[in-house]
Order: C-alpha cells, then structure tokens, then sequence
C-alpha cells in the first residue's frame, strides 16, 4: 500500500474515532441528570447534595405529602449557584386562632441557598454549602456541607449537617472547637420567632449530624433511584408535632419526561408516608 494511503486512513481512523464516545451512557435512551430535592433545589429527597442544575436554569414544582407540601421556585442563575423560594403548608397546624383563622392551615415561607466550593474532578468529589430557610421563622433551618462523587451511574453523597439536618446530633459539632457559640442554637418555635431577620450568628451551631445517601441512574429504563439516611427526626417534635417515624430510610425514584422539562418522582419516606414530586424544569 502506498505510504501516503496509509497516511490518509492513518488520520481518517484518528478523526473519526477522536468524535466517538468510549462510553455506553451517551447511547442510551434517556439522557438523566440529578434531580430535585422535596424542597425544590437538586439534591436526594429530605437530604441534600451537591449537584446543581444547569447554568440559567429555572425549575417550579410541588412536593406533597403529609403533614408538610411544599411549592417553590429554584433559579441557578450561574453553575454554582442555587437559590429557591419555598412556600410550605402544615397541616397539622392552624395558621392562628379558630375565631382568626378558621380552618386555614399554617403556612411557612423561607428562601434557600446553595454556592459550590470545590468542583469535582477526578478524585475530588463536588463540595457544596447550603442554608435552607434563610431569614425564615426556623421551622425548616438547617446549613449542611455536602460533597458528591459520581462513579458511573452512581452518584453517592455525604455530608454533615445543623439546624433540621443535624436534629439527630450522632457527631460533636466539630466547629465547636473554634468557639462555644456554635454549641447552642437559639432559633426554634419556643422563642415565637416570626422570621425577616438574617440570624447569622445561629448558623451553623448546636446539634450536628452525619447524614448521606445515593442516587443511580438507569438510563434504559429512563428513572433515577434513590436512597438516603433521614437525620431530621421529626418524631422529636422540636419544630411542631411529632410525626411518626419507623425508619430512618428514605427512599424514591424521579423520572424525567419530555427531554427533562417535567420531572415526576415518588417517594416512601420515614416508613410511613408516601411523597410525590411534580417539577417544571426550563433554561434560559
């Protein structure tokens, strides 16, 4: 054969085989990205992680269930930033007097931040601080600091997390060590805290905990899956009545339709209560 035939297919195979995949996921039937927490931002269902949507993304939604449903509205208005307006409704709870009120549950508001710190990378996972229900009356607070590394189809997170997320209190506060403020956290529904105020310094302080969980993509069959440990423990009744718990597992699947612009997830949380998930997701 001619050296200059060679050559050319030498380069025609470089080219071509420079433009395919060497993975499987870019030739199934669905494409699936992380999906959204029950409270809106991307995350797990009642845990959080640290993934994000994409740059200039824009999702609404309901998560419904009992006591708490949840309708909010999530922007990403860069690749590391997530941030979410939250409008709850308790149902277990009056808004306020029979004779003010009459039957209307209560209803809650609070505005949710999350910033990326470390991008993943080979090694490294994503590294993502949160603060959910900022400015708000203290019933959904909680800061977390969450990594995710994706292995695969496997996407696993871990983190640890105050407030709401930290109610199980199974670690030391390990920032305690840089000063004794951080052991005590005033914010609650004791102190008739009605919310507007940016409470700084409650950020970040009492109880502790270690929380994590997975999702896992089955591209053929088009659904996410998911899996976490719940260390929110609403059974305690510290932020209103006590919900029964029987399992500290939560577990749910979301699937994407129309190219991701609706999302649909169904969750069996806590051992006792059935969640869905309706989210209209868009780019812009």
């Amino acid at each position: 054969m001619d050296s200059g035939l060679r050559s050319l297919i030498f380069f025609l195979f470089l080219f071509f085989n420079a433009h395919l995949s060497a993975s499987l996921e870019d030739y199934y039937p669905y494409q699936l990205i992380p999906t959204s927490s029950n409270y809106g931002y991307t995350g797990l269902l009642e845990m959080p992680s640290a993934r994000f949507m994409g740059e200039g993304g824009l999702k609404l939604g309901i998560s419904a269930s009992y006591p708490n449903e949840y309708t909010f509205i999530v922007a990403s208005p860069f690749p590391w930033l997530e941030v979410g307006y939250r409008y709850a409704e308790v149902k277990t709870e009056k808004y306020g007097p029979v004779a003010y009120s009459g039957n209307q549950t209560l209803k809650d508001k609070g505005f949710d931040l999350k910033i990326r710190v470390l991008e993943e990378s080979f090694y490294l996972p994503n590294i993502a601080l949160g603060i959910r229900d900022v400015a708000g009356t203290g019933r959904f607070a909680a800061e977390y600091i969450v990594g995710s590394k994706r292995f695969g189809l496997l996407d696993l997170s871990m983190g640890i997390g105050w407030g709401e997320l930290g109610n199980e209190g199974n670690i030391s506060n390990p920032l305690a060590f840089l000063d004794e403020r951080f052991e005590t956290r005033r914010v609650g529904l004791s102190t008739n805290y009605q919310g507007g105020t940016f409470l700084v310094e409650d950020w970040f302080s009492g109880n502790a905990a270690l929380f994590g969980g997975l999702e896992y993509s089955f591209p053929k069959r088009g659904f996410n899956l998911k899996l976490e440990y719940d260390t929110s423990h609403p059974d305690l009744g510290l932020l209103g009545p006590p919900v029964e718990v029987r399992s500290r597992f939560n577990l749910g699947f979301s699937r994407p339709f129309l190219d991701n612009f609706i999302e649909a997830g169904l969750s069996f949380e806590r051992g006792t209560q059935v969640r869905f998930t309706f989210v209209i997701n868009g780019n812009y």
